[in-house]
């Protein structure tokens, strides 16, 4: 699977970008060609109320449910049914039709049937050429038949389609929905907020010194968006929970993902899963969203036919690319289904928010009632307020003391403005047999232990493969260094901290998260960089060393 994400004046001043996905920088076929009409045909979706929308889920804040934050139109279009087609130059084809969905804040496709051959280009970009992704291939087709493209910033987007006269075979294709993205919940326009933030002021953000301590376990944590149609609801809808990279005995970074299985809205739901969508700094606005694997099956849950009727879990395996922007920071949490519990901490993302941290006063673990012996019951710290959850938060990880996981989110009545609820979470004790249940996709056993060891605790381990006993062995800290001159005129400036003299991964972000430029330099305590072909504004630069991670803020005014 080959995707790219780009700006094309920033492609054209020969940046390298790095995508959500994958490095390449493959232009759709269209772009800068000589002789081709940009002219393409509009397709225009009903109106949608995102009002009434943002009433109904007002009036739905269940954890035992996920949370909405898109909608849907069923198109049903292809190559032949649809679109501007042209015979290009060379003796191919080229197809093309553009959706309008007003006042999305995102817009996507959901692809089904889907067969083309290797030759083929299917790219989706902006009307202004400045985002666009792909090609795609069969590759992306989830396991559902179904595949759903990356996310485009805004409420209009082309679809494009080139196949060459040579190829090996007629490509096809049907569009089964277009996707209308009504809550923000990425943060990508400052000025339509405050949709999909989370509700209240009391939670804390990874980082937050609070977090500090539990870096490597923040990073385990993920936003999972799923795509599915819920013909109860009427039709198609993006839905919205948080899961953590979790690891297996075998330690071989199979990426699993887990959470809870009430997240699941429709047995052929579509997923993408969202790494690093934090703040940059404590309580700030700003910071990332762009890292993105599209593509997950089901590997085993629950079988719940309620909330509370099993554990609710639900295993997921990524089966989209990691991109190399985000996959060294990934990691893999470890466990403990002894069934032991001690206070640790809770990482999720509530509303669909930046990640967040939230810390219990106490855990208890009943023996009977509903709750039986299924469940942990946790009661989060108020005084001071130590952070809650929320819908958007299901599926999350809680922490013992050793930062094993011990349970997932699948419920609770805490909020903000009701921080001494409490919420309940699935055991992993359960998760592990599900009451000696001799189904493999109605446990964790077969896919966290494959061998059958025993083991009842697993360390997590960083992808890069180093094996991490406790909260305090994160060592790759962050911190900030100097640049000179800032605000830079001309993009040339130097760069002063205590650095290790190594090689190191270079990031430079926009406001919006995005990567503009990576490249490896070499870090010492001095040492210049040039950036002249980044565009006047606001941007974050980040150093990834072996230890230590650095960022700060650049200014470029012309």
């Amino acid at each position: 699977m080959r995707k790219s994400f780009g700006l094309l004046a920033v492609l054209l001043l020969g940046i390298s970008l790095l995508s959500a996905q994958s490095e390449t920088k493959e232009l759709p076929y269209s772009f800068g060609k000589k002789g081709i009409s940009q002219s393409v045909d509009v397709r225009d979706m009903p109106a949608v109320d995102q009002e009434a929308l943002l009433r109904e889920d007002a009036q739905e804040q269940d954890k035992s449910a996920p949370l909405r934050a898109g909608v849907g139109f069923t198109v049903n279009l292809n190559m032949t049914n649809s679109g501007r087609t042209d015979i290009t130059a060379d003796g191919g084809t080229l197809w093309r039709t553009q959706f309008v969905s007003r006042e999305a804040f995102m817009t996507y496709l959901v692809f089904e049937q889907f067969n083309i051959p290797d030759e083929g280009k299917l790219f989706i970009y902006s009307p202004d050429h400045e985002q666009f992704f792909g090609p795609y291939t069969n590759k992306d087709v989830q396991e559902s038949g179904r595949f759903e493209t990356d996310n485009i910033i805004g409420d209009e987007l082309i679809v494009e389609y080139y196949e060459p006269a040579n190829a090996s075979f007629k490509g096809t294709f049907q569009i089964a929905a277009v996707m209308h993205i009504y809550k923000d919940f990425l943060h990508v326009n400052k000025d339509r907020g405050p949709h999909g933030d989370a509700d209240g002021n009391c939670h804390i953000d990874v980082a937050c010194p609070d977090a500090q301590p539990w870096r490597n376990q923040v990073n385990s944590v993920v936003c999972i968006s799923m795509t599915a149609y819920v013909a109860s609801e009427g039709g198609w809808g993006m839905y919205l929970c948080s899961g953590s990279m979790i690891n297996n005995v075998r330690m071989d970074k199979t990426p699993y993902v887990l959470t809870a299985e009430h997240c699941l809205a429709s047995e052929d739901q579509t997923y993408k899963f969202y790494f690093n969508y934090q703040t940059y700094e404590c309580g700030g606005s700003t910071g990332i969203y762009a890292r993105v694997a599209n593509g997950g099956s089901i590997v085993a849950r629950s079988g719940a036919n309620s909330t509370l009727s099993a554990s609710d879990f639900m295993l997921l395996k990524i089966t989209g690319n990691l991109g190399v922007a985000y996959r060294d920071s990934i990691f893999f949490a470890g466990w403990d289904r002894s069934g032991a519990f001690s206070v640790g901490s809770g990482i999720h993302h509530p509303g669909g928010d930046w990640k967040k941290i939230s810390f219990p006063q106490n855990i208890t673990a009943p023996t009977s009632g509903q709750y039986g012996n299924k469940y942990f019951v946790v009661r989060w710290k108020t005084n001071p307020n130590k952070g809650v959850t929320e819908q958007g938060s299901s599926g999350s990880p809680l922490f013992n003391a050793n930062a094993l996981i011990i349970g997932t989110l699948t419920s609770g009545s805490s909020y903000c403005d009701y921080p001494q609820g409490t919420d309940n979470y699935g055991r992993m004790s359960y998760h592990w047999t599900n009451n000696n249940n001799s189904n493999n996709a109605r446990k964790l056993q077969p896919w966290l232990d494959p061998d059958n060891t025993g083991a009842t605790t697993l360390q997590g381990m960083k992808y890069s493969g180093e094996v991490v006993t406790s909260v305090e062995d994160y060592t790759a800290a962050t911190s900030t260094f100097d640049i000179y001159p800032n605000p830079t005129q001309d993009g040339r400036i130097t760069i002063q901290g205590e650095f290790l003299p190594e090689s190191a991964q270079c990031n430079i972000y926009n406001v919006m998260g995005q990567v503009v430029e990576s490249r490896t330099v070499f870090t010492e305590a001095t040492f210049t960089l040039n950036v002249s072909g980044l565009k006047d504004g606001v941007y974050f630069v980040e150093l990834i060393g072996s230890e230590r991670n650095y960022k700060s803020k650049l200014i470029i005014a012309r």
